[in-house]
């Protein structure tokens, strides 16, 4: 592993594409040819066979989910899985910013413009963190950020299960977020984006459904048409299950190389925590946690999927649970077809299985995408996922396309000069502290005067000896003295400093909270932001 420093850029439509989206259609291409010379075999399926088989469930998942919720199919017929290049990228059905929806955008136009299929995977097996957004709101000349409830929190439960539990609160969310707004923003993209939502809130219940399929929406108004499949129902296919089935059989393997790989990216990064940038896969006795969640419906929170390998069975449990939940005829050296089998079978029982955070591109990069489309947290998490990879496969992984990008709301005044100015009232405070003697007026420093006494004790023990510890420490406690003795004669210069340095903290913050590119989409100009993204779009054109 080399260490990589993704940063966001700083510029308001600037774009961070790593590497250039100019070479993103000749990475797509070698990333075919290379996993097409890889047939590894996947517990009695080679690679070959089985990418076919997890694209073909992954259109036939994304079919259904778009006729379920009446929106637009990119092709009919479905494209030819065997043949047609996928790009693919993903994430939670959050209310995200700017820089996470332009690899929407991004995967549409690479899509097309190597003649393939662009895929959105809705990440909706990972936990919701909020049930609210961050609001810009004018009070006077200040410009502050509020919090706006899109619904009652109550704590973690995965996107898949979480329901609405405050309709109220949840239908009058554009209203109050409107009021918050007021005229800072025109024409936001909630008005074009809520009545998407509300159109679909009575035929489903499910917060990150309704905010997927709303924001789809918008997209195909405006041009982009990506095939949509949530992960969750993707988990429940026959590709994904055969890929989970091989890395159930190695379960030890596995465990043992994430946690090998994960003490070294730790290292490289110099970083302490223990669960940071994913926790370590543990040991209890026989049994070993595996790389994937997996709960019940009826209790919504991920736990752990435990495994223990038997002489010829392997034994899964649920984290928390004394009971094993399943008993598969899996090993090592086993085909996994009665394995795939009873995995399937899990959803009438009520039960679901999962990826994690790695295991989902890692499934993704190597059987779904020719190329994957990472924003910048996605990628540092696969620099230690493509180590992960590299050891278990033995296999170099498919590169990857990061991208981001800076968008504003473009309210507030900026003064580019405020940083620069705050930096300098802090060195002349600084120096007021060590050095008041260089800031005296002339007319305290008259002979005879107080002050002029001090200077000249100050400058006396500067020159003092400093061979030995106490020499030192001596001198130290008496410029001490002298400069604290000296602090009364530059007080009002020190108010003055420390007035000013205050203002323009608050005009900073006030700046910040302005020019934030954290604002969720919806909150955006809808003319503004469609033209930012287009003009990626059209860089991806151009660029072929």
């Amino acid at each position: 592993m080399r260490p990589r420093r993704l940063r966001a850029p700083g510029d308001d439509g600037a774009v961070l594409a790593d590497p250039p989206l100019g070479e993103a259609a000749t990475l797509a291409t070698a990333n075919r040819a290379r996993l097409e010379a890889w047939d590894h075999d996947f517990q009695g399926r080679r690679r070959s066979w089985l990418a076919v088989c997890a694209r073909t469930r992954l259109l036939e998942t994304a079919r259904r989910y778009h006729d379920k919720f009446g929106l637009d199919l990119p092709e009919t017929p479905l494209p030819d899985p065997s043949a047609t290049p996928f790009v693919v990228t993903g994430h939670q059905p959050e209310l995200f910013h700017p820089g996470v929806w332009v690899k929407n955008f991004a995967t549409d136009a690479l899509a097309s413009a190597l003649g393939g299929a662009g895929v959105n995977l809705i990440v909706d097996n990972d936990i919701a963190k909020t049930a609210a957004i961050r609001v810009p709101t004018r009070n006077g000349e200040e410009i502050r950020a509020v919090r706006a409830e899109f619904d009652a929190w109550e704590g973690d439960a995965p996107f898949e299960d979480l329901l609405i539990r405050d309709r109220s609160l949840f239908d009058s969310f554009p209203t109050r977020v409107r009021g918050l707004l007021g005229d800072l923003v025109d024409d936001p993209v909630l008005d074009l984006y809520w009545p998407e939502v509300a159109r679909r809130a009575a035929g489903t219940g499910r917060v990150g459904t309704l905010f997927a399929t709303a924001r789809r929406a918008v997209e195909g108004l405006w041009g982009v048409r990506n095939f949509e499949a949530p992960l969750g129902e993707v988990c429940e296919t026959e590709g994904f299950l055969w890929f989970a089935s091989h890395l159930l059989a190695h379960a030890g393997r596995f465990q043992t190389i994430h946690n090998d790989a994960l003490a070294a990216y730790r290292k490289l990064y110099a970083i302490r925590s223990r669960n940071h940038p994913v926790a370590a896969l543990a040991r209890d006795g026989d049994w070993v946690e595996a790389p994937f969640w997996v709960w019940r419906a009826s209790s919504p929170r991920r736990r752990p999927l435990w495994t223990r390998q038997r002489s010829k069975t392997l034994e899964l449990r649920i984290g928390g649970e004394d009971e094993a939940l399943l008993e598969l005829p899996l090993g090592p050296d086993r085909e996994a077809c009665c394995a795939v089998e009873r995995l399937a079978d899990l959803p009438t029982r009520g039960v679901r299985l999962r990826t994690r955070a790695l295991t989902t591109t890692m499934f993704a990069r190597t059987l779904l995408a020719d190329l994957f489309v990472h924003g910048i947290g996605g990628a540092k998490y696969d620099e230690l996922g493509d180590e992960v990879s590299r050891r278990f496969f033995n296999f170099e992984p498919p590169a990857y396309l990061t991208l981001t990008m800076t968008r504003r709301l473009g309210i507030g005044s900026i003064d580019p000069s405020r940083p620069d100015r705050l930096r300098g009232v802090e060195r002349a405070l600084r120096d007021l502290e060590f050095n008041p003697d260089r800031h005296l007026d002339v007319d305290a420093t008259a002979a005879g005067d107080e002050a002029t006494r001090l200077v000249e004790s100050k400058r006396a023990a500067i020159a003092w000896p400093t061979a030995s510890r106490k020499e030192r420490a001596a001198r130290y406690y008496e410029v001490r003295r002298c400069n604290a003795a000296l602090a009364r004669f530059v007080a009002d210069r020190r108010r003055e400093l420390q007035a000013a340095r205050r203002d323009l903290i608050v005009d900073l913050r006030r700046e910040q909270t302005a020019r934030s590119r954290e604002y969720p989409f919806i909150l955006h100009s809808a003319t503004g932001l469609r033209g930012t993204l287009g003009g990626v779009v059209a860089a991806i054109r151009t660029s072929r």
